[in-house]
């Protein structure tokens, strides 16, 4: 059984996204990091599944046999994860019944 202790949350994310658009770059656009960080991803990724999930093909990456068979089970996953830690409904201030208190000191204030 994998030890999923050994796998953070973030790689899944990324694996996904990487499913999604077969480009490196263009992954790393989408989760607003650098083409680098997105390459070590993949590389602990690799790792972590012993398989090369995405290798070099005519027009960007193509999946290899295991990382397609992870394709919807992990969007299902990452859809379901999604929804348990999304908020129910919206934050509505004219709703809210809890007491806001802002304090500050007057070190930002200027006088004129």
């Amino acid at each position: 059984m994998t030890n999923l202790r050994r796998l953070d949350l973030n790689l899944l994310v990324t694996l996904d996204v990487l499913l999604s658009e077969h480009n490196v770059t263009r992954a790393a656009q989408r989760l607003h990091l650098s083409q680098p960080s997105v390459s070590v991803h993949l590389s602990r990724l690799r790792d972590f599944f012993g398989d090369p999930l995405l290798l070099p093909g005519p027009r960007g990456m193509r999946p290899t046999a295991r990382a397609e068979s992870l394709r919807e089970p992990l969007r299902e996953a990452l859809g379901a994860l999604e929804h348990a830690v999304s908020s129910d409904s919206p934050f509505d201030p004219a709703a809210s019944t809890h007491t806001w208190r802002v304090a500050a000191t007057d070190y930002g204030t200027s006088e004129k």
